[in-house]
């Protein structure tokens, strides 16, 4: 059971911070020992690879660690919207070596997918209230949610695109509101949905978008990795993809340790 104490070291060791320019702006996650998963939108500023670093190993923005440089950045070819098709890799120069705090996280086969009400986290360095969003928090974050049924999301957003236009969400997004009614915020895009199948951790989701800081009114957007399957196994040759599935992963998983907020991403202040 995941208890939420963010003093063990090395507890999401998949965790990365994406850096522009030596600022950080969003977050990441190792699957491979020379790719990271992030969010396409994250990328806006420039295409350049040299223009961005990679932090690995860490769990508090402020540590002096080698920032890690990249050799290539690959965005989903369809990301246009800034809403679907938000899905991006980022090759390192050179391969990683693994650590106890630095480890891959295990990405799901196209066919492995979370059932409604399934309980799984989102980890990032994102605000924590929404009182205070100058700054965004140091320490890395944590935060319970509940995947909510897509035909709930086309309802609670569908006053921000055409009265004609009857979907706007499809099988690529997974939906997600904050477990207890906790509210989200902002400054957490690209960061790992994953929930715990076998003590396994598998990413489910990346952080996409969300209507800013909210109580519980809207729902959090996360772009699905098991969708994005075949397109992640032809930019990265030699991925593995697990396919285990457990009746608790296909069910509802309820809450029972100390939960820390954590944000979810928010494209607007890009």
């Amino acid at each position: 059971m995941v208890k939420g104490k963010l003093e063990e070291v090395g507890k999401w060791p998949w965790q990365v911070s994406i850096l522009f320019m030596g600022a950080y702006i969003c977050s990441g996650t190792l699957i491979h020992l020379q790719w990271v998963l992030t969010a396409a939108h994250c990328l806006q500023r420039s295409k350049d690879p040299r223009m961005y670093s990679v932090n690995a190993g860490i769990e508090n923005l402020s540590e002096n660690v080698t920032q890690l440089q990249l050799s290539r950045i690959v965005i989903h070819e369809d990301f246009s919207n800034l809403i679907s098709q938000d899905i991006a890799l980022l090759k390192l120069k050179d391969d990683i070596s693994w650590s106890p705090l630095i480890q891959p996280v295990c990405l799901p086969n196209q066919k492995l997918k979370p059932s409604i009400g399934t309980m799984c986290w989102v980890i990032g360095w994102g605000h924590v209230n929404t009182r205070d969003t100058t700054k965004a928090p140091q320490s890395l974050q944590e935060m319970a949610v509940k995947i909510v049924n897509n035909e709930v999301c086309n309802k609670k957003y569908q006053f921000l695109f055409l009265k004609d236009q009857k979907k706007f969400i499809g099988q690529d997004v997974l939906c997600a509101t904050a477990y207890w009614g906790l509210d989200s915020c902002q400054d957490n895009s690209g960061s790992p949905l994953v929930c715990q199948m076998n003590k396994t951790w598998i990413q489910m989701g990346v952080v996409s978008w969300s209507f800013g800081c909210t109580k519980s009114r809207f729902l959090g957007i996360y772009t699905s990795t098991s969708y994005f399957t075949p397109w992640i196994k032809r930019q990265v040759k030699e991925m593995k993809f697990t396919s285990r599935a457990t009746s608790a992963f296909l069910s509802p998983v309820f809450l029972t340790g100390y939960i820390l907020l954590v944000s979810l991403g928010s494209l607007w202040l890009l």
